[in-house]
């Protein structure tokens, strides 16, 4: 039994009973196969300041011939994550890997017969198990209850496993929908009844149902008949998936999830070339019936045991998808996204403003140090802070934030209003600033993140003004204020300003930058004739993360 849950009010992952935060990584999908080549990348993962590695395990590899389990690659990152303090988040490729059923056995694969494939509307198989399919789900099903109890055995009691991912973004590549016989039989089948209220709820934006005492077919439904299809499809990739996942949590009991290959509903005007990789506008170019927000109805009533679905994340506006997984299910994880500086730059949005339990930035194993830099800052600056984050999202003292050039953002936070703007442009790519502002009471705060100024509007009439100002940096165990900031680095008491490198001044001269990151500042209010003043405290005292 594990200790690991999701915490059914606040969204948060619980590890032992403690709110936790996932400064996470995802391994390339073939780099957890081999205990041997994972083994030096481990340390590496430490150094960057990651407490938790997404790992793929592939049915494949657990069960090469039917009925004999392998679970030697599995026991491998078990033991290299428990040797370097890590946490697991284990990823299931089963019957689907982003779209496709490349992982699925040999002895699978080589029986068409027994377990079909999807057929497009020509009639010509499509490299996808069918989801109608008995056969393909309980072969799944058995491998998938297999490898969780060996999970539960292996590592019951150390609790290195935090939560399993059910396959990997499914859905039909190449249709809208199957057109094997047992999908055209599927079609004809009267509406489930749980969904058809649903439908007549307007549980979904895009399908509505007819009213009337008769059950209607999914032909029958009213709305675009590639949506129909799409919810047609979601409903079928969803019994066969929560039906895996139910055979898993029978044998050990940690939060399951699934993920998905997103549309783009918005064209990336930026990265027009983007859209065929993004997933495109129309279901069968990006994936069919994966775990899309406007088809949730269909994945929440017919897949109960999968506790929340996440988007992965790597093109077009990142707070398109934040808001709508947020807004669809009780917690928010992003299980992958880009881990170059753009996408890196997204984790205090998705940690502040839509209260994710962490992220994920995909392939950091293959990065050049160079280019980790972004993970490194952004995790050390998380680990400092994790208890104090925590406590603030539950508590809404918690605001994130990404700016870019010529843009800002106003946030409210307790009875201050501030302005965020980005600091410097960049010399090498986009400019932006993002970071996290966090309340520590009614006058003291804590600004973290990377190359953003922060000011303050006027607070009931009376200029607001800085009363102290600490950078904070990273010693045993707590943050240490190292300098108290003052004159150039608050431009005389009226901006924070977070940045890594010097900003010139008049012409022919630098202020410091901040070495961390991270500002402490408490605020006071001037009245309008100068006279009294409403003063701050020096706020509360502000303990490390041991995760």
């Amino acid at each position: 039994m594990s200790d690991h849950t999701i915490d059914p009010t606040t969204g948060q992952l619980l590890v032992n009973g403690k709110p936790y935060l996932i400064r996470g990584i995802e391994l390339h999908n073939s780099t957890a196969s081999s205990p041997e080549y994972l083994q030096p990348l481990w340390q590496r993962f430490v150094d960057a300041g990651v407490n938790t590695v997404l790992a793929p395990v592939s049915w494949e590899m657990v069960e090469p011939r039917e009925g004999e389990f392998d679970f030697s690659a599995v026991d491998g990152v078990l033991v290299g994550a428990r040797e370097h303090g890590l946490k697991l988040v284990l990823l299931w490729f089963g019957s689907w890997k982003n779209g496709s059923s490349s992982y699925v056995p040999s002895w699978v694969k080589l029986d068409p017969e027994r377990f079909p494939l999807q057929m497009d509307e020509a009639g010509r198989p499509l490299d996808n198990l069918s989801p109608f399919s008995a056969a393909n789900r309980d072969s799944d099903a058995a491998a998938f209850a297999a490898f969780m109890e060996h999970v539960s055995i292996a590592d019951g009691r150390s609790g290195t496993v935090l939560m399993v991912q059910v396959e990997n973004e499914v859905g039909l590549l190449g249709a809208a929908r199957s057109y094997g016989p047992d999908a055209l039989a599927a079609w004809e089948q009267p509406i489930p009844v749980t969904l058809l209220k649903a439908l007549r709820d307007k549980a979904s934006p895009h399908v509505t149902a007819p009213s009337g005492a008769a059950r209607p077919s999914w032909g029958d439904l009213d709305g675009d008949e590639d949506r129909k299809a799409e919810l047609f499809m979601a409903w079928h990739y969803a019994l066969y998936v929560g039906y895996v996942a139910a055979a898993g949590l029978q044998r050990h009991d940690v939060p399951l999830f699934t993920n998905a290959w997103l549309d783009s509903s918005v064209p990336d005007e930026a990265n027009p070339t983007d859209l065929a990789v993004a997933g495109g506008q129309t279901p069968g170019v990006y994936p069919s019936g994966g775990p899309l927000p406007h088809v949730d109805c269909a994945w929440k009533l017919a897949a109960p045991a999968i506790e929340f679905l996440a988007p992965d994340v790597y093109f077009g506006d990142f707070e398109i998808p934040f808001k709508g997984y947020a807004d669809t299910n009780t917690t928010l994880f992003v299980p992958e996204m880009r881990a170059d500086r753009h996408g890196v730059s997204h984790t205090f949005l998705a940690i502040g403003k839509y209260g994710a339990i962490g992220v994920a930035p995909f392939g950091f194993d293959s990065l050049h140090e160079n280019d980790t830099r972004d993970v490194r800052r952004t995790y050390t600056q998380l680990a400092a802070l994790e208890n104090e984050i925590l406590r603030a999202q539950v508590q809404d003292r918690i605001r994130g934030f990404r700016v870019v050039s010529g843009e800002e953002q106003a946030l409210a936070l307790g009875t201050y209003d501030f302005l965020v703007r980005v600091h410097s442009e960049s010399l090498d790519g986009e400019s932006v600033g993002c970071g996290l502002l966090l309340q520590l009471d009614e006058h003291t705060f804590i600004a973290v993140g990377h190359n953003f100024t922060v000011d303050f509007a006027p607070r009931d009439g009376h200029a607001v003004a800085i009363l102290q100002a600490d950078e904070l940096l990273l010693g045993e165990g707590e943050l240490i204020p190292q300098r108290r900031l003052n004159g150039d680095e608050t431009f005389a008491g009226t901006r924070i300003r977070i940045a890594d490198r010097p900003d010139p001044m008049h012409g022919f001269m630098l202020t410091t930058g901040t070495l961390s990151g991270v500002v402490r500042f408490s605020l006071y209010s001037r009245t309008k004739g100068g006279g009294d003043t409403t003063q701050a405290g020096t706020g509360l005292e502000v303990t490390c993360s041991s995760n």
